[in-house]
């Protein structure tokens, strides 16, 4: 029995649906491993900067990821953002993070940590201030981007500021403060609720999660080859 003979025809329409798909596919695969690198070269940074003792912050802010510093300033009265979103033991809450100026004449953005939401969404917790000069010990937690919004990002006018991410590039430029999140220690002058100290996902599940979408990529295009090719006619229309 003669085999059937096909040729390739895939349709532009399938083609046009498929290939703006693999694109998406190939580019979450590419960015999660990019990620992973992120987090791998954060963790071995994380384990080395925590054991050093604190130091006053260089000038220079380029690489000060996971780096204990000691500021002596105030905190910027009634000058805070509340960060939403946050959970804690499965509690729905905020990270309080506030604008502090140092003696050297820097601004920093100090997360003094989480507080619990009030029971109503219009009720903003009332959160404990100080007009005294303080030293504390933080750490400058590294900027892991931004959580992605369906919606565009409002603020509403005045303080305090409750913002849906900690945007702080745009925290920074409201407050006039240098763009980096500096973490309180527990038992420092300010510090409110408990802050995570994980990077969240690391860097093998980052991986396997490349994995995954170049697999479903793989499978696209083993699904649009296997459709592309078509039965031959003598009676087949283009």
């Amino acid at each position: 029995m003669e085999s059937e003979r096909r040729r390739w025809a895939p349709g532009r329409a399938l083609t046009l649906c498929v290939l703006p798909l693999l694109a998406v596919l190939i580019g979450l695969g590419v960015w999660q491993l990019a990620r992973g690198a992120d987090k791998a070269r954060l963790q071995g940074l994380q384990l080395d900067r925590l054991s050093a003792l604190p130091a006053p912050p260089p000038g220079e802010l380029d690489d000060v990821d996971f780096l204990r510093v000691r500021i002596t300033g105030t905190y910027d009265y009634g000058k805070y953002f509340l960060v939403d979103n946050q959970v804690l033991n499965g509690r729905a809450g905020y990270w309080v993070v506030q604008s502090f100026q140092a003696d050297d004449g820097r601004r920093w953005l100090v997360n003094r940590g989480w507080v619990a939401a009030g029971p109503e969404r219009a009720q903003l917790p009332e959160i404990p201030q100080t007009v005294a000069a303080v030293e504390f010990v933080g750490v400058c937690w590294p900027d892991l981007g931004l959580v992605p919004m369906l919606s565009e990002e409002v603020w509403q006018p005045g303080w305090p500021k409750r913002v849906p991410r900690m945007n702080l590039a745009r925290m920074a430029q409201a407050v006039g403060a240098a763009p980096v999140q500096v973490r309180l220690e527990v038992g420092q002058p300010g510090r409110l609720g408990a802050l995570p100290v994980s990077l969240g996902m690391d860097a093998p599940r980052h991986r396997g999660y490349a994995v995954q979408w170049f697999g479903l990529a793989l499978i696209l295009v083993a699904g649009y080859v296997l459709h592309g090719y078509r039965p031959s006619g003598p009676d087949e229309r283009v």
